[in-house]
């Protein structure tokens, strides 16, 4: 129940701070763009633009969020409230999922004019969204300005994108696929084009499984930056 009443107050904090509307007019941005573009390239950019933009939300905004928390003193009272650290954290990954599912069918049903599939496309956004989340707290800590986040997230970024690039020349590489982002990637592809039953099953797996090991570890980084040095 403490993450539900979380959740709650992740979304009001969120919705107050105007991260929706700031995200409301994103999206609006990419569905006049790519209702520019030729419907035949349509297939390939959607999944693109759903991938690079709605399902990596949570590794931008999750930096103003935190610095947001710290400026307000949030995270210092942490420590003493009966919510512990990974119902926290929880709250934070499935709080802003939901925003980046919310833009990604936006942009799907908007801009696609073709069937895809829809149960793929939500189980792609999540996945990618929420690791790349987890992702994100690990590079807000130690940052006290919202400056300091955007100029360390950028080596962390080409960690993203050098191996989503790797599938133009290495599309059917199951060398690049230990990096989550491409395997998101290609889920939500799949989507659109197509992909095999035994494929997706391990795709969804392999981010589970990436999911879980992620949220463990943040759990503990962010319990020891907490508790031993009282700062994220």
């Amino acid at each position: 129940m403490r993450v539900f009443g979380a959740l709650k107050a992740d979304i009001k904090f969120q919705f107050k701070h105007g991260f929706y509307f700031v995200y409301i007019a994103l999206t609006l941005m990419y569905m006049t763009i790519i209702s520019q573009i030729p419907v035949s390239m349509s297939k390939y950019i959607v999944p693109v633009v759903i991938f690079s933009d709605p399902s990596i939300v949570g590794f931008f905004l999750i930096g103003g969020i935190v610095m947001l928390e710290k400026i307000q003193g949030i995270l210092h009272y942490l420590v003493i409230t009966p919510l512990r650290t990974k119902e926290y954290l929880l709250s934070k990954v499935i709080s802003l999922a939901l925003l980046a599912e919310l833009a990604g069918f936006a942009i799907a049903f908007v801009t696609y004019n073709k069937n895809f599939n829809w149960l793929l496309l939500g189980v792609g956004i999540l996945l990618t969204s929420s690791i790349f989340t987890l992702y994100g707290f690990i590079v807000v800590s130690g940052c006290n300005t919202i400056n300091q986040y955007l100029i360390k997230m950028v080596p962390y970024m080409l960690v993203i994108i050098i191996p989503c690039l790797l599938i133009i020349k290495y599309p059917y590489s199951w060398a690049i696929d230990i990096f989550p982002g491409v395997t998101g990637l290609k889920l939500i592809h799949g989507a659109f084009n197509g992909i095999g039953l035994l494929r997706a099953l391990l795709y969804v797996s392999y981010l589970i499984i990436s999911n879980i090991v992620g949220f463990v570890l943040v759990v503990r980084f962010f319990d020891d930056r907490i508790a031993h040095r009282g700062e994220v």
